[in-house]
């Protein structure tokens, strides 16, 4: 695993609404990976960007559980050089994580968050030389949508994942995992839950080994052309005012008295 870091930053500024709100909102996604049992120790990361400040995102400090990020111990980073832009001057992040997420935000203006995940059913379905195969309503909502990126590090890989997200919005790490996209926190928290959802019915289904029915190459297409649009409506996934599936998460977390607002006792 890659070491930690914390190269000095000067003027740190003070935090505007725009990052209060993205640092609550992110660690709410981090407590609902956490609920849903998609972590892997301290390991994984999920980044967003702040609107109004491009040059910068925030990811979970290095060392943490999920359950533990708060929003006030996300830390701020640079998206060129990955300094660290935040006022606790030991705040530290993993070099990994900044080589996998500032890349890909820095190469599309359009996505705010990146959240990287390798449950077991991803691992399996990231390691199928078929991928992820249309094969229920769920995985169809992919279609299109899904880039693959050839397992390495080092050398061109960078430059390799930012081709592989190139008009994908959602990009499988063979043989490690999977990143998903999102136009907002929101976006991100809705896509991974499909996607973890779609791989587990994939598994359970080639484990039952009985031949796959497979819907008509029409059905296929608009299922496919239908998804964008529902991430589109008004309340859906990439609504800036407001998600119904966010709302309804965070309301979740909050009957299960998941405060993730006060920092955790470490």
């Amino acid at each position: 695993m890659a070491s930690s870091h914390a190269p000095v930053a000067a003027n740190v500024e003070p935090m505007s609404e725009a990052e209060q709100r993205t640092r609550q909102d992110l660690a709410a996604l981090y407590r609902l990976v956490d609920h849903h049992g998609w972590t892997d120790l301290i390991y994984n990361h999920i980044s967003a960007k702040i609107p109004g400040e491009p040059g910068a995102y925030l990811v979970n400090p290095y060392g943490l559980l999920y359950e533990e990020v708060t929003p006030d111990n996300l830390v701020k980073v640079a998206l060129d050089d990955g300094a660290i832009l935040d006022a606790d001057p030991t705040a530290q992040t993993n070099v990994a994580a900044h080589d996998l997420h500032a890349p890909v935000l820095a190469a599309r203006d359009d996505l705010q968050c990146l959240a990287h995940v390798h449950t077991p059913a991803i691992m399996a379905v990231s390691a199928m030389a078929q991928g992820l195969l249309p094969i229920t309503q769920t995985a169809m909502g992919f279609a299109g949508r899904l880039g693959y990126h050839d397992y390495g590090f080092g050398g061109d890989a960078c430059e390799r994942l930012v081709r592989d997200f190139e008009g994908k919005d959602t990009v499988v790490l063979r043989n490690h995992g999977v990143m998903i996209a999102g136009q907002t926190i929101a976006e991100a928290y809705v896509q991974l839950h499909n996607f973890q959802m779609a791989c587990e019915a994939q598994v359970m289904l080639l484990a039952a080994g009985d031949k796959l029915a497979y819907p008509p190459q029409a059905i296929l297409e608009g299922q496919a052309k239908g998804f964008g649009p529902w991430l589109d409506r008004k309340q859906g996934p990439r609504d800036p005012a407001g998600c119904l599936e966010w709302d309804a998460a965070l309301r979740m977390l909050a009957r299960k008295g998941i405060n993730f607002h006060e920092r955790s006792e470490t």
